[in-house]
């Protein structure tokens, strides 16, 4: 059973912006309660009205009661917002009601009329001392506050439904510019915690008309909100007692480099992963870089049919059915499924938001919050029956806001490389690429610099980026490379239009990470070079550095034909 004092602390925990500003918070509260209200009518609509082949209305489903739920999360949110700690939103409403009904007034007559005699004898009796203990129940507050119920059944829930609508535009009435307050008198002024508590009457009743007791609805919502709130160990993962040879590489990157205008290919281990990728769309939205969600699966959920398949390491070995349910093609399909929705929606929301500009690419989800429980919900519809229904919430929520970072640095670079750390659940990101492409050369250039070059050499050839993430002994390096790379692509190394074409970077085994723009973008897809090489040789206080500009075997074979 569910103490309502419980239940306070549980929702102030497990309140994830309860640390905003007062005013930002409680709004976020308060559009979050209209928004489950409406979501709760709709599921008992379609109750109502037969929709989906059902015939009895009253018969309580998992949507309704997860509404619910939901709606009253909101409610104690709010209701704590709204008055700068607890409040007891239920005992507020059994007093306003006692007042109410116990009153002299036209409108106390009219009340005591519609209400069974007995009902009301009964409520007002034991409204007196509601409640008994402070460890009441929710069914406590259900059972008494249903005596004061007018009307019943389908009749009552119809009320419900219109009287919770016309609640929330109470709600959010003082939201309004003052001119808005003065020139629209249709919907009452009222205390914001009467109104709460009216909310809670409505939402109460309709939890009886539908046979439910409100402790097992607060409970499952407890469960399901721990299920996302409550950070703790990740789920194993899937492949854990896998030959090696049948897991995902436990660290491992994937190269994003560009092949041609709106073209990427991902690289792993040298080779391909999989075909190119377009946008498959008339506008260049940046959906072919949309892999990196498949990757961030990885890392946050040990899943990823699509690219388990395109790595070759299927479970095939021992019982066959693995291979066929979690790895086959339908279990791909539903993961293009989960990312399609999940763009879709992070799209919806940045065009409801305004965050959309034209020419630049959109951020899904910039907050946390904003991957709503709705949407979880929905895409653990999605795989139910795989073994990603099993990992949680908060899971899933990491894996979609990781991936959709991953996936904006991409659409602003253009490539990238990725990389996964399933030790730690960690995905993370580097604007340039070295695929390590075993292929054929198809470009050779050489370039000098001194040992000890001047700062007025290095400011002019090198950006701010590139000087900020090399060494000083290791300038001359990375002078020498950028020289001998613009000579690899066939471009005038001492032409100072094309220094700022291309960004260098060297590591200390001197891997090359290479990233073109402009004439030398070009110049590397007339050549089909994808990745670069680079040798030095130290002499008499210089550096020469070798070149390589290297092209994918299977490129130059379609050049060839």
């Amino acid at each position: 059973m569910m103490q309502v004092a419980h239940y306070q602390q549980f929702v102030r925990h497990t309140n994830q912006f309860i640390t905003k500003p007062r005013d930002e918070a409680l709004s976020i509260a308060m559009y979050g309660l209209v928004g489950e209200i409406g979501q709760l009518v709709a599921a008992v609509k379609k109750k109502v009205l037969g929709e989906g082949g059902e015939t009895n209305w009253d018969q309580p489903n998992d949507e309704i009661r997860e509404e619910l739920g939901d709606a009253f999360w909101y409610l104690f949110a709010a209701a704590q917002l709204a008055n700068d700690g607890p409040f007891d939103v239920l005992t507020g409403d059994i007093e306003n009601l006692r007042a109410e009904i116990g009153g002299t007034d036209e409108r106390a007559r009219t009340i005591a009329a519609a209400l069974d005699p007995q009902a009301r004898t009964d409520f007002m009796k034991e409204a007196v001392r509601f409640p008994e203990s402070p460890d009441f129940l929710f069914d406590d507050y259900q059972k008494l506050a249903f005596k004061t119920a007018r009307t019943d059944g389908k009749v009552l829930i119809e009320v419900c439904q219109a009287v919770l609508w016309q609640l929330g535009a109470e709600l959010l009435r003082p939201s309004l510019p003052a001119i808005e307050i003065d020139l629209n008198q249709n919907v009452a002024d009222r205390p914001t915690n009467v109104v709460l508590g009216e909310i809670a009457w409505h939402l109460s009743a309709m939890a009886s008309l539908y046979h439910l007791s409100l402790d097992n609805v607060i409970a499952f919502n407890c469960t399901k909100v721990s299920f996302r709130s409550e950070r703790g160990t990740p789920t194993v993962l899937h492949d854990e007692a896998r030959d090696p040879k049948e897991q995902f590489p436990r660290c491992f990157d994937v190269s994003f480099v560009r092949v041609g205008p709106g073209q990427s290919r991902m690289y792993f281990g040298g080779r391909p992963l999989g075909d190119d990728l377009t946008d498959n769309f008339y506008d260049d939205d940046g959906y072919r870089f949309h892999d990196v969600i498949h990757l961030a699966f990885i890392a946050h959920l040990g899943w990823s049919p699509v690219i388990r398949g395109l790595m070759k390491r299927k479970r095939k070995s021992g019982n066959n059915r693995v291979d066929e349910v979690e790895d086959g093609g339908r279990a791909k399909v539903v993961e293009e499924l989960v990312i399609k929705a999940i763009h879709s929606e992070g799209d919806r929301q940045a065009r409801a938001s305004g965050r959309c500009i034209v020419g630049q690419p959109t951020r899904l989800f910039p907050r946390r919050s904003l991957i709503n429980f709705r949407l979880l919900k929905t895409l653990r519809m999605y795989v139910e029956g795989l073994e990603v229904w099993h990992n949680t919430y908060w899971e899933w929520e990491d894996a979609i806001f990781a991936g959709c970072e991953m996936f904006h640095q991409l659409c602003q670079e253009m490539q990238g490389t990725v990389h996964v750390d399933l030790a730690n659940r960690r995905l993370t990101f580097e604007p340039i690429v070295s695929p390590n492409v075993q292929g054929i050369t198809v470009g050779l250039g050489m370039g000098a610099a001194v040992l000890a070059p001047s700062d007025c050499e290095v400011k002019k050839m090198l950006s701010t980026q590139e000087r900020a993430a090399t060494a000083q002994s290791r300038l001359a390096y990375v002078l020498a490379a950028k020289r001998a790379l613009l000579g690899a692509l066939g471009l005038e190394a001492a032409s100072e239009a094309y220094w700022s074409q291309i960004e260098v970077r060297l590591d200390d085994m001197n891997t090359l990470y290479v990233k073109a723009r402009d004439k030398a973008l070009d110049r590397a897809w007339a050549l089909r070079a994808v990745d670069y090489k680079a040798a030095f040789i130290e002499s008499a206080g210089s550096v020469l550095c070798t070149a390589t500009a290297i092209a994918d075997v299977a490129d130059v074979a379609d050049i060839s034909k």
